[in-house]
């Protein structure tokens, strides 16, 4: 009776190991625990990743819904320069949509030892005194798009690469900069007294500024230019104003 208990006994044993040892025991006890931690860590990460979620829809939500905090006369199909607002930010989405095509175009002709090193086109003096110009036709052209404005009208791009170059010095996205500018199809006109009597608009979001020059301003904008680019490249956080793009729209039936 006795062998025969013994037998049973370690018979037992070898079915269930961790039953009847201590160091058995121990070893599930201790996986059990690392399956716990384990489980509470994925538990506080997800949770984590779903705060920081609601965190930034939140944010997002709060971008969307501020508003501007420009005050003035909002350039609608009724305003006097509602035609003048709507022919530039279509010019200025083809002009800018073709100046990157020819970023993309001048990066992919560069050598393999000039992408490893991220350089870009070098400037020169043309390409500060470069005009791009469109012909807006209603039906549309091979450059430009048709649109519903009932008279053709031709804009002008000075300085396309050098600006964009700026833009790019300055931080400004392309896609936010044209869906600040050109997004809700109107301008906000500030009203000024400036002895100029130029207009002054601002984007519908009030991040950007858009004013008339005349063309003796034009003439000295595009003279300074070369500086004001090498001033800026040197000087990234500089004071002065922040020039994103010089344009002329010319409408053919004022």
């Amino acid at each position: 009776e006795e062998g025969a208990s013994i037998g049973k006994s370690a018979l037992s044993r070898l079915r269930h190991p961790h039953a009847s040892s201590p160091d058995g025991e121990r070893s599930a006890k201790s996986h059990r625990s690392k399956e716990t931690r384990f489980a509470r860590s994925l538990e506080k990460h997800l949770s984590e990743q779903a705060r920081r979620k609601k965190r930034k829809e939140s944010k997002e939500k709060k971008i969307s819904k501020r508003k501007s905090y420009v005050r003035g006369k909002v350039i609608d199909g009724k305003h006097e320069l509602y035609t003048l607002s709507i022919a530039v930010m279509l010019g200025l989405r083809t002009s800018i949509s073709q100046t990157n095509k020819q970023l993309v175009s001048n990066a992919s002709n560069l050598s393999d030892t000039d992408k490893h090193r991220h350089q870009l086109q070098w400037l020169d003096s043309d390409d500060f005194m470069a005009v791009e110009k469109y012909e807006f036709r209603p039906h549309g052209t091979d450059r430009t798009p048709p649109h519903q404005l009932s008279h053709t009208f031709k804009f002008k791009d000075y300085s396309p690469l050098a600006f964009a170059y700026i833009r790019r010095m300055f931080g400004v996205n392309e896609y936010e900069f044209l869906s600040s500018v050109c997004g809700n199809a109107n301008f906000i006109e500030f009203i000024s007294n400036a002895k100029s009597g130029q207009f002054f608009f601002y984007s519908h979001d009030g991040r950007y500024m858009i004013k008339t020059m005349t063309n003796a301003e034009s003439k000295f904008l595009r003279r300074i230019l070369p500086h004001y680019f090498r001033h800026c490249s040197q000087n990234p956080n500089t004071l002065l104003t922040k020039f994103l793009g010089m344009y002329r729209v010319k409408l053919y039936h004022l």
